[in-house]
């Protein structure tokens, strides 16, 4: 589908679309949770679709349209790393190079998506850049980052960027609770406007981890053991927790910058992030923050979660004045 914070790109594509001045290659970059991969099938069903609608959207009852949702179509390629945050090999690139330069089996567009394109590998970014060059008549090949920084100026450059952004709040808020999500502005806060990891993020469990965070950090800063937490937090999902802890960091941050009247992430919490700013150091909050980068950068390493997390709540226990 195409969400209500799309109907800009959407309307710059299908009029690129429609005067046949597509670009054989477009980069999706936005924050993640804001439906870029989506709008990319959209925009493959549309290009592929034997009998668009008068509104320009794929009609979902030709051959074509319903082979694509049986995922057999043959002029149709999705790339995306076997496992989020492996690289996409250059093998698979040089499969989908020679895929995209034989002729269309229904006569009319070659289209392949490659998801989380950030991951390509210096080979496999390199491999890409020939059908970049020398595109294929009726191509089309659609890049979706939400880290383009990541991926060779040789790639960007060939491509026509699209950017995509966080809604007015007010938007997002309408249509998360349309969907029937409960705390939606909390949620969205979270989510740091992404309206669709707000929706990932809705149920009782997650919200549920996120309050064990906090009141081990609550526990902790009033002097409370810190292997009581460790052990139950390393049963969580590491990286949520670890960009709730970064939130939870941040939000201090502010606090002490500019006060209270800041806007901040765990406002629900707001009373008790008051209380820690007298409590806590600049110095030693940006330090932790520095230390929560590094677990985030290397979440794609194993790691032992309890003592990841003994090492956290250490640092958060040390940096916390004792009263």
């Amino acid at each position: 589908m195409i969400y209500p914070w799309q109907q800009s790109q959407w309307q710059q594509i299908q009029s690129g679309f429609q005067q046949q001045r597509l670009a054989h290659g477009l980069l999706f970059h936005g924050s993640a949770g804001l439906g870029k991969n989506d709008f990319a099938h959209q925009l493959a069903a549309l290009v592929l679709c034997q009998s668009p609608t008068t509104s320009h959207h794929a009609c979902g009852q030709c051959a074509s349209c319903k082979l694509l949702a049986a995922g057999t179509h043959p002029d149709f390629i999705k790339l995306a790393p076997e496992e989020s945050g492996k690289a996409i090999k250059v093998d698979d690139v040089r499969d989908l190079s020679a895929s995209m330069a034989l002729t269309a089996q229904f006569s009319g567009y070659k289209v392949a998506i490659i998801e989380q394109a950030q991951q390509l590998n210096i080979n496999a970014a390199n491999s890409l850049l020939k059908t970049l060059e020398e595109p294929a008549d009726k191509s089309l090949l659609i890049l979706v980052t939400a880290q383009p920084h990541k991926l060779p100026i040789t790639i960007r450059s060939r491509c026509q960027q699209i950017a995509f952004q966080t809604p007015p709040e007010s938007q997002a808020i309408d249509w998360l609770q349309q969907q029937g999500l409960e705390n939606a502005s909390l949620l969205l806060r979270l989510a740091h406007g992404a309206p669709l990891l707000a929706m990932d993020m809705n149920g009782d469990a997650l919200l549920e981890q996120r309050q064990q965070l906090m009141q081990a950090l609550l526990a902790i800063a009033g002097q409370k053991p810190v292997l009581d937490f460790a052990a139950s937090l390393a049963k969580l999902p590491g990286d949520r927790l670890l960009g709730w802890l970064y939130d939870w960091l941040a939000d201090l941050l502010k606090l002490h910058q500019c006060g209270e009247q800041v806007t901040l992430v765990n406002q629900d919490q707001a009373q008790s992030l008051a209380k820690l700013v007298k409590l806590s150091s600049l110095q030693g909050l940006y330090a932790m923050l520095d230390q929560v980068n590094q677990c985030i950068q290397l979440k794609s390493i194993p790691l032992n979660s309890q003592m990841l997390w003994e090492d956290l709540l250490l640092s958060w226990q040390r940096q916390i004045k004792r009263v």
